[in-house]
């Protein structure tokens, strides 16, 4: 992806991306948006889903809620449970889609709260913030299937000498001739012999 597009993305979602400047040995995010121009949008909307999510409550014992300062209610402390930081590790096309790899960083307060092992609540309530981030991941990658690399229009599988890459097909005709891109459905399959 373009410097100034990739720019963008790292001043919009700074907390997404903010591995982009450790050195190649500590985060592949060193080598930046490893895609083409054509998933800036894409990624956007990722990344936009992402940072608007949803949180929670569970409650805890009164010893853990005064240690946290959470004002009782009713007698009871609730912890709010905000979702974990997804923290890019590495944005890279392969096969064709897009791959998003990413790990979680919880805040300070949950994680003291993990520790005491006592609350189960909170581990489900973690897991289904993974749940629901894996999905929004996992829906953007199948979306980049569809989704030209290069241009951003509609797309599809395109391979030229094993190669894989999501194109436009008039795109791949007109512009990549030296590669001589063929849609992947255009690719005759081997059909075994009754």
């Amino acid at each position: 992806m373009k410097t100034e597009l990739q720019q963008k993305l790292f001043e919009k979602y700074p907390k997404i991306f903010c591995d982009r400047t450790k050195p190649k040995t500590e985060s592949c995010m060193f080598w930046g948006l490893e895609v083409g121009d054509g998933w800036y949008n894409l990624i956007d909307i990722l990344c936009e889903s992402l940072t608007y999510t949803y949180s929670t409550s569970i409650e805890v014992d009164e010893e853990d809620g005064k240690r946290l300062c959470i004002k009782p209610y009713s007698d009871s402390y609730y912890f709010t449970v905000e979702p974990p930081q997804v923290i890019a590790t590495q944005v890279k096309e392969k096969y064709g889609t897009l791959r998003f790899y990413h790990r979680f960083e919880l805040d300070e307060k949950n994680t003291s709260l993990l520790e005491t092992k006592k609350y189960p609540n909170l581990e489900k309530a973690n897991e289904r913030f993974y749940n629901y981030v894996d999905g929004i991941i996992h829906f953007a990658e199948t979306a980049s299937g569809k989704t030209c690399e290069a241009t951003g229009q509609l797309g599809e599988l395109h391979s030229s000498g094993g190669w894989l890459k999501t194109l436009n097909k008039e795109y791949a005709k007109t512009n990549l001739t030296d590669r001589k891109y063929v849609p992947w459905s255009e690719i005759p399959k081997n059909e075994e012999s009754s």
